[in-house]
């Protein structure tokens, strides 16, 4: 009877245990497998004994603020992945050791990185001492600082300078704790810094553009007032070349003015049905004393299906003038000639001004529509030339949607190609 009741209570204790240690203690196993594979799902268990009911209403309790807390970082992620996806600006966060933990889109495509810049140290992506420099600074004080640095960078026509403003700050995990990381922002401001070169550019043509003329009014009338009022002969010269270089004045302040106006295009531009083949007519008729001066002829060729434009037919006028002023005042040729024509094609109209003048050298062709730049520096001085013609004729063909270049073989003419199209609404 002794051995049958212990085999009883053996078998009793038996289930005790399975009932109340094992098979809770395999759920419970289960369960925390499952929330070290980052599975934060409620957990739901049985009701459980004495000895597991503790530990469940912990690692219930565990399991829902590791799935808040999954929540929460999962938001701030999406939050900022989207911010800094939706930024223009290159953006990169670098840890204390100096390598690269995060980067935007914007800053693979601003710098054509091909491989992922993550896990890489600065230095050895961006190659710029100065930047490492302004880093470790940050890293050491916890001031956020800015420099201006240059980089040359893979672009579709081959390497270009690209200028940016970039700004390194501190990542602080509590305030006035030393930084644990760094954010980087690079803002690209080439075309701030183009526009401000060009502008410097601009104004030191523009000074010596008057310069030169009033240079030489002011020394004419020191002549004068020096006593040569009482020679007539020297005094109507002084007279006359100082009245040249007044108009000189007064065309290069008009030029100027129109390029001022011409940069805005919605407030220049008053566009109406017109007829191109009529407005060249017009500036034929106002240009035919320096046409008969010259001994130019002219021949033209305009269909009548490339005759209707949509166009401000005051500024293409200006066009005309200006392309066959320059045929005109630049034309080394005994006997000037002047072809033009046009053609209708694919809702635009292109017209062609030839010369049969001296060409234009290879190497002055790409910059010839730029403001102030003369093949022939002092003859177009002479000539009456303010540098500014060709830029104003590209200004307003731009400015009408078009197009306009040059096609020239040295010593065999040149050929100005303008496009514009037929409508201000698309192709017709």
């Amino acid at each position: 009877m002794v051995w049958a009741a212990a085999g009883v209570g053996a078998v009793i204790l038996a289930a005790f245990v399975f009932v109340e240690l094992w098979i809770p203690g395999m759920r419970l196993r289960r369960i925390l497998r499952r929330l070290a594979k980052k599975d934060f799902r409620p957990v739901i268990m049985p009701s459980t004994g004495l000895f597991f009911r503790k530990s469940t209403r912990d690692v219930r309790t565990i399991a829902e603020l590791l799935q808040q807390l999954d929540r929460q970082i999962t938001d701030e992620g999406f939050s900022l992945r989207a911010i800094l996806s939706s930024m223009v600006e290159g953006v990169l966060i670098a840890d204390r050791s100096h390598r690269i933990r995060l980067v935007n889109d914007a800053l693979v495509q601003l710098f054509g990185l091909g491989d992922s810049p993550v896990n890489r140290t600065v230095i050895e992506v961006f190659r710029k001492h100065d930047l490492q420099e302004t880093l470790e600074a940050v890293m050491e004080s916890g001031r956020p600082q800015r420099i201006e640095l240059a980089f040359e960078t893979a672009g579709p026509g081959g390497y270009e300078v690209k200028h940016f403003d970039v700004h390194v700050a501190g990542l602080n995990p509590k305030p006035h704790a030393s930084p644990t990381a760094a954010l980087v922002v690079f803002h690209d401001v080439t075309r701030i810094h183009d526009l401000e070169a060009m502008r410097r550019e601009f104004l030191a043509n523009v000074s010596h553009e008057f310069r030169t003329p009033l240079a030489i009014i002011n020394g004419y009338l020191e002549t004068l007032l020096d006593g040569a009022l009482e020679d007539r002969e020297m005094t109507v010269h002084s007279i006359r070349t100082m009245h040249k270089n007044v108009r000189r004045l007064s065309l290069l302040i008009d030029d100027l003015l129109t390029i001022s106006r011409i940069e805005h295009r919605a407030t220049l531009l008053e566009f109406q049905s017109g007829d191109l083949r009529e407005t060249l007519d017009r500036v034929l008729e106002h240009l035919e004393p320096n046409l008969s001066e010259r001994g130019a002829s002219v021949e033209i060729d305009w269909p009548d299906d490339a005759r209707s434009a949509e166009i401000d037919a005051q500024r293409i006028e200006q066009v005309f003038s200006n392309l066959l002023g320059n045929a005109l005042r630049y034309g080394d040729a005994a006997n000037l000639v002047i072809r033009i024509s046009a053609r209708r094609q694919a809702g635009e109209i292109e017209m062609i001004f030839r010369d049969n003048g001296p060409g234009i050298p290879y190497e002055d062709q790409p910059h010839i529509f730029e403001r102030f730049y003369r093949v022939h520096k002092g003859r177009s001085r002479d000539a009456g030339g303010t540098g500014l013609g060709l830029s104003i004729v590209r200004s307003i063909v731009e400015g009408h949607g078009g197009t306009v270049h040059v096609e020239s073989t040295p010593g065999a003419g040149a050929a100005f190609h303008v496009r514009l199209p037929a409508g201000q609404s698309g192709p017709s």
